[in-house]
């Protein structure tokens, strides 16, 4: 039988703010070419 799924922790102060601030921002150049080059990469399934 599934375990139930535990609540989230409820998060507050500084580090509820820096998390809604990295939401809020658009993704880095560098990370759109992090997200691309993987994409481009060749996907073998076992």
């Amino acid at each position: 039988m599934a375990k139930p799924i535990s609540p989230s922790p409820v998060i507050e102060g500084e580090d509820a703010i820096e998390i809604i601030k990295n939401m809020n921002d658009s993704p880095s150049e560098e990370y759109k070419e992090l997200a691309k080059d993987i994409k481009s990469q060749r996907f073998v399934p076992f």
